[in-house]
Formats: structure tokens, C-alpha cells, sequence
């Protein structure tokens, strides 16, 4: 690269340098830089409080309420408010474990809902599974 085109480009470059800071305001600039600094810090705390929040599940509740009977055996305080706490506990999060399944396998897509498509072919999870295919194998093959 010779001189001539070296100082051509670093003009160029000034004067891109010198009209982005007039083409953009001052105000804005300043919030995109406070912009990415609140990305690059993070979840907030509240943010961080959901998602572990999110992440309990019925079979955890249902471990804490029993924790909760065990430790309601010993000579504890309030133990039988513990004992109410844990019998409460484990109640509700069996109950809503049955009531969840609705009494057999239930499906991972909702019926009516928009179909999941990937590389332009339709997910199908309803589709039968090993056992189902075996069993209607060996269905076919007693017929013979």
C-alpha cells in the first residue's frame, strides 16, 4: 500500500469518525452505552429470584413436605405445625401430580395448537413408541 492511499483511508475514516458524532445525538448515544452495560452486568435480581422460582417442581415440593413430616418427629418447636406444614405440602403436590397426568399419557402438543415444524417437516410427538410398535408387531404376526 503506498502512502498516498494510506493517508486517502485514514481521511475517510476522520471524516466517518466526525460525521457519526454529528448524525447521532448525544442523548442517545449515551443511553445505548447504559444500554449495554446493564446487558453485559446481567439479570437483575428480582430476574435471578424468578428463575429459581421457575425452576421448583411439584416433585420438590413434595420432598420439602415430607422433610418437613421427618423433622415433625423429633422434639422440635412447633412441631405440630410442622406436621400440618409437611402433611399440607405433600398433599397438595401429590394431588396435583394426579390431576396433572389426567389419567394417562398426555400429550406434549396441545390438540388445535400451531404444529412445530423443523426443516420444513412436522414434528409429530404423539408419534407410537418402541413398545407401542412392538406390541402391534407382534399383533400382526399372531394373525399370520
Amino acid at each position: 500500500m503506498t502512502s498516498d492511499s494510506s493517508d486517502k483511508v485514514k481521511r475517510e475514516i476522520e471524516e466517518l469518525l466526525d460525521n457519526l458524532d454529528t448524525f447521532v445525538p448525544e442523548q442517545r448515544l449515551a443511553s445505548k452505552i447504559r444500554d449495554r452495560q446493564r446487558r453485559s452486568e446481567g439479570p437483575g435480581v428480582g430476574e435471578r429470584i424468578g428463575a429459581q422460582v421457575r425452576r421448583v417442581t411439584l416433585g420438590h415440593v413434595m420432598l420439602a413436605g415430607l422433610a418437613l413430616l421427618l423433622v415433625s418427629w423429633f422434639p422440635v418447636p412447633y412441631e405440630g405445625w410442622l406436621m400440618l406444614a409437611g402433611i399440607a405440602l405433600a398433599g397438595t403436590a401429590f394431588v396435583l401430580s394426579v390431576a396433572r397426568r389426567g389419567g394417562g399419557r398426555t400429550p406434549i402438543v396441545k390438540r388445535g395448537g400451531p404444529e412445530k415444524v423443523w426443516r420444513g417437516q412436522v414434528i409429530d410427538y404423539n408419534a407410537p413408541s418402541v413398545a407401542d410398535r412392538l406390541r402391534s408387531w407382534w399383533r400382526g404376526r399372531r394373525r399370520r
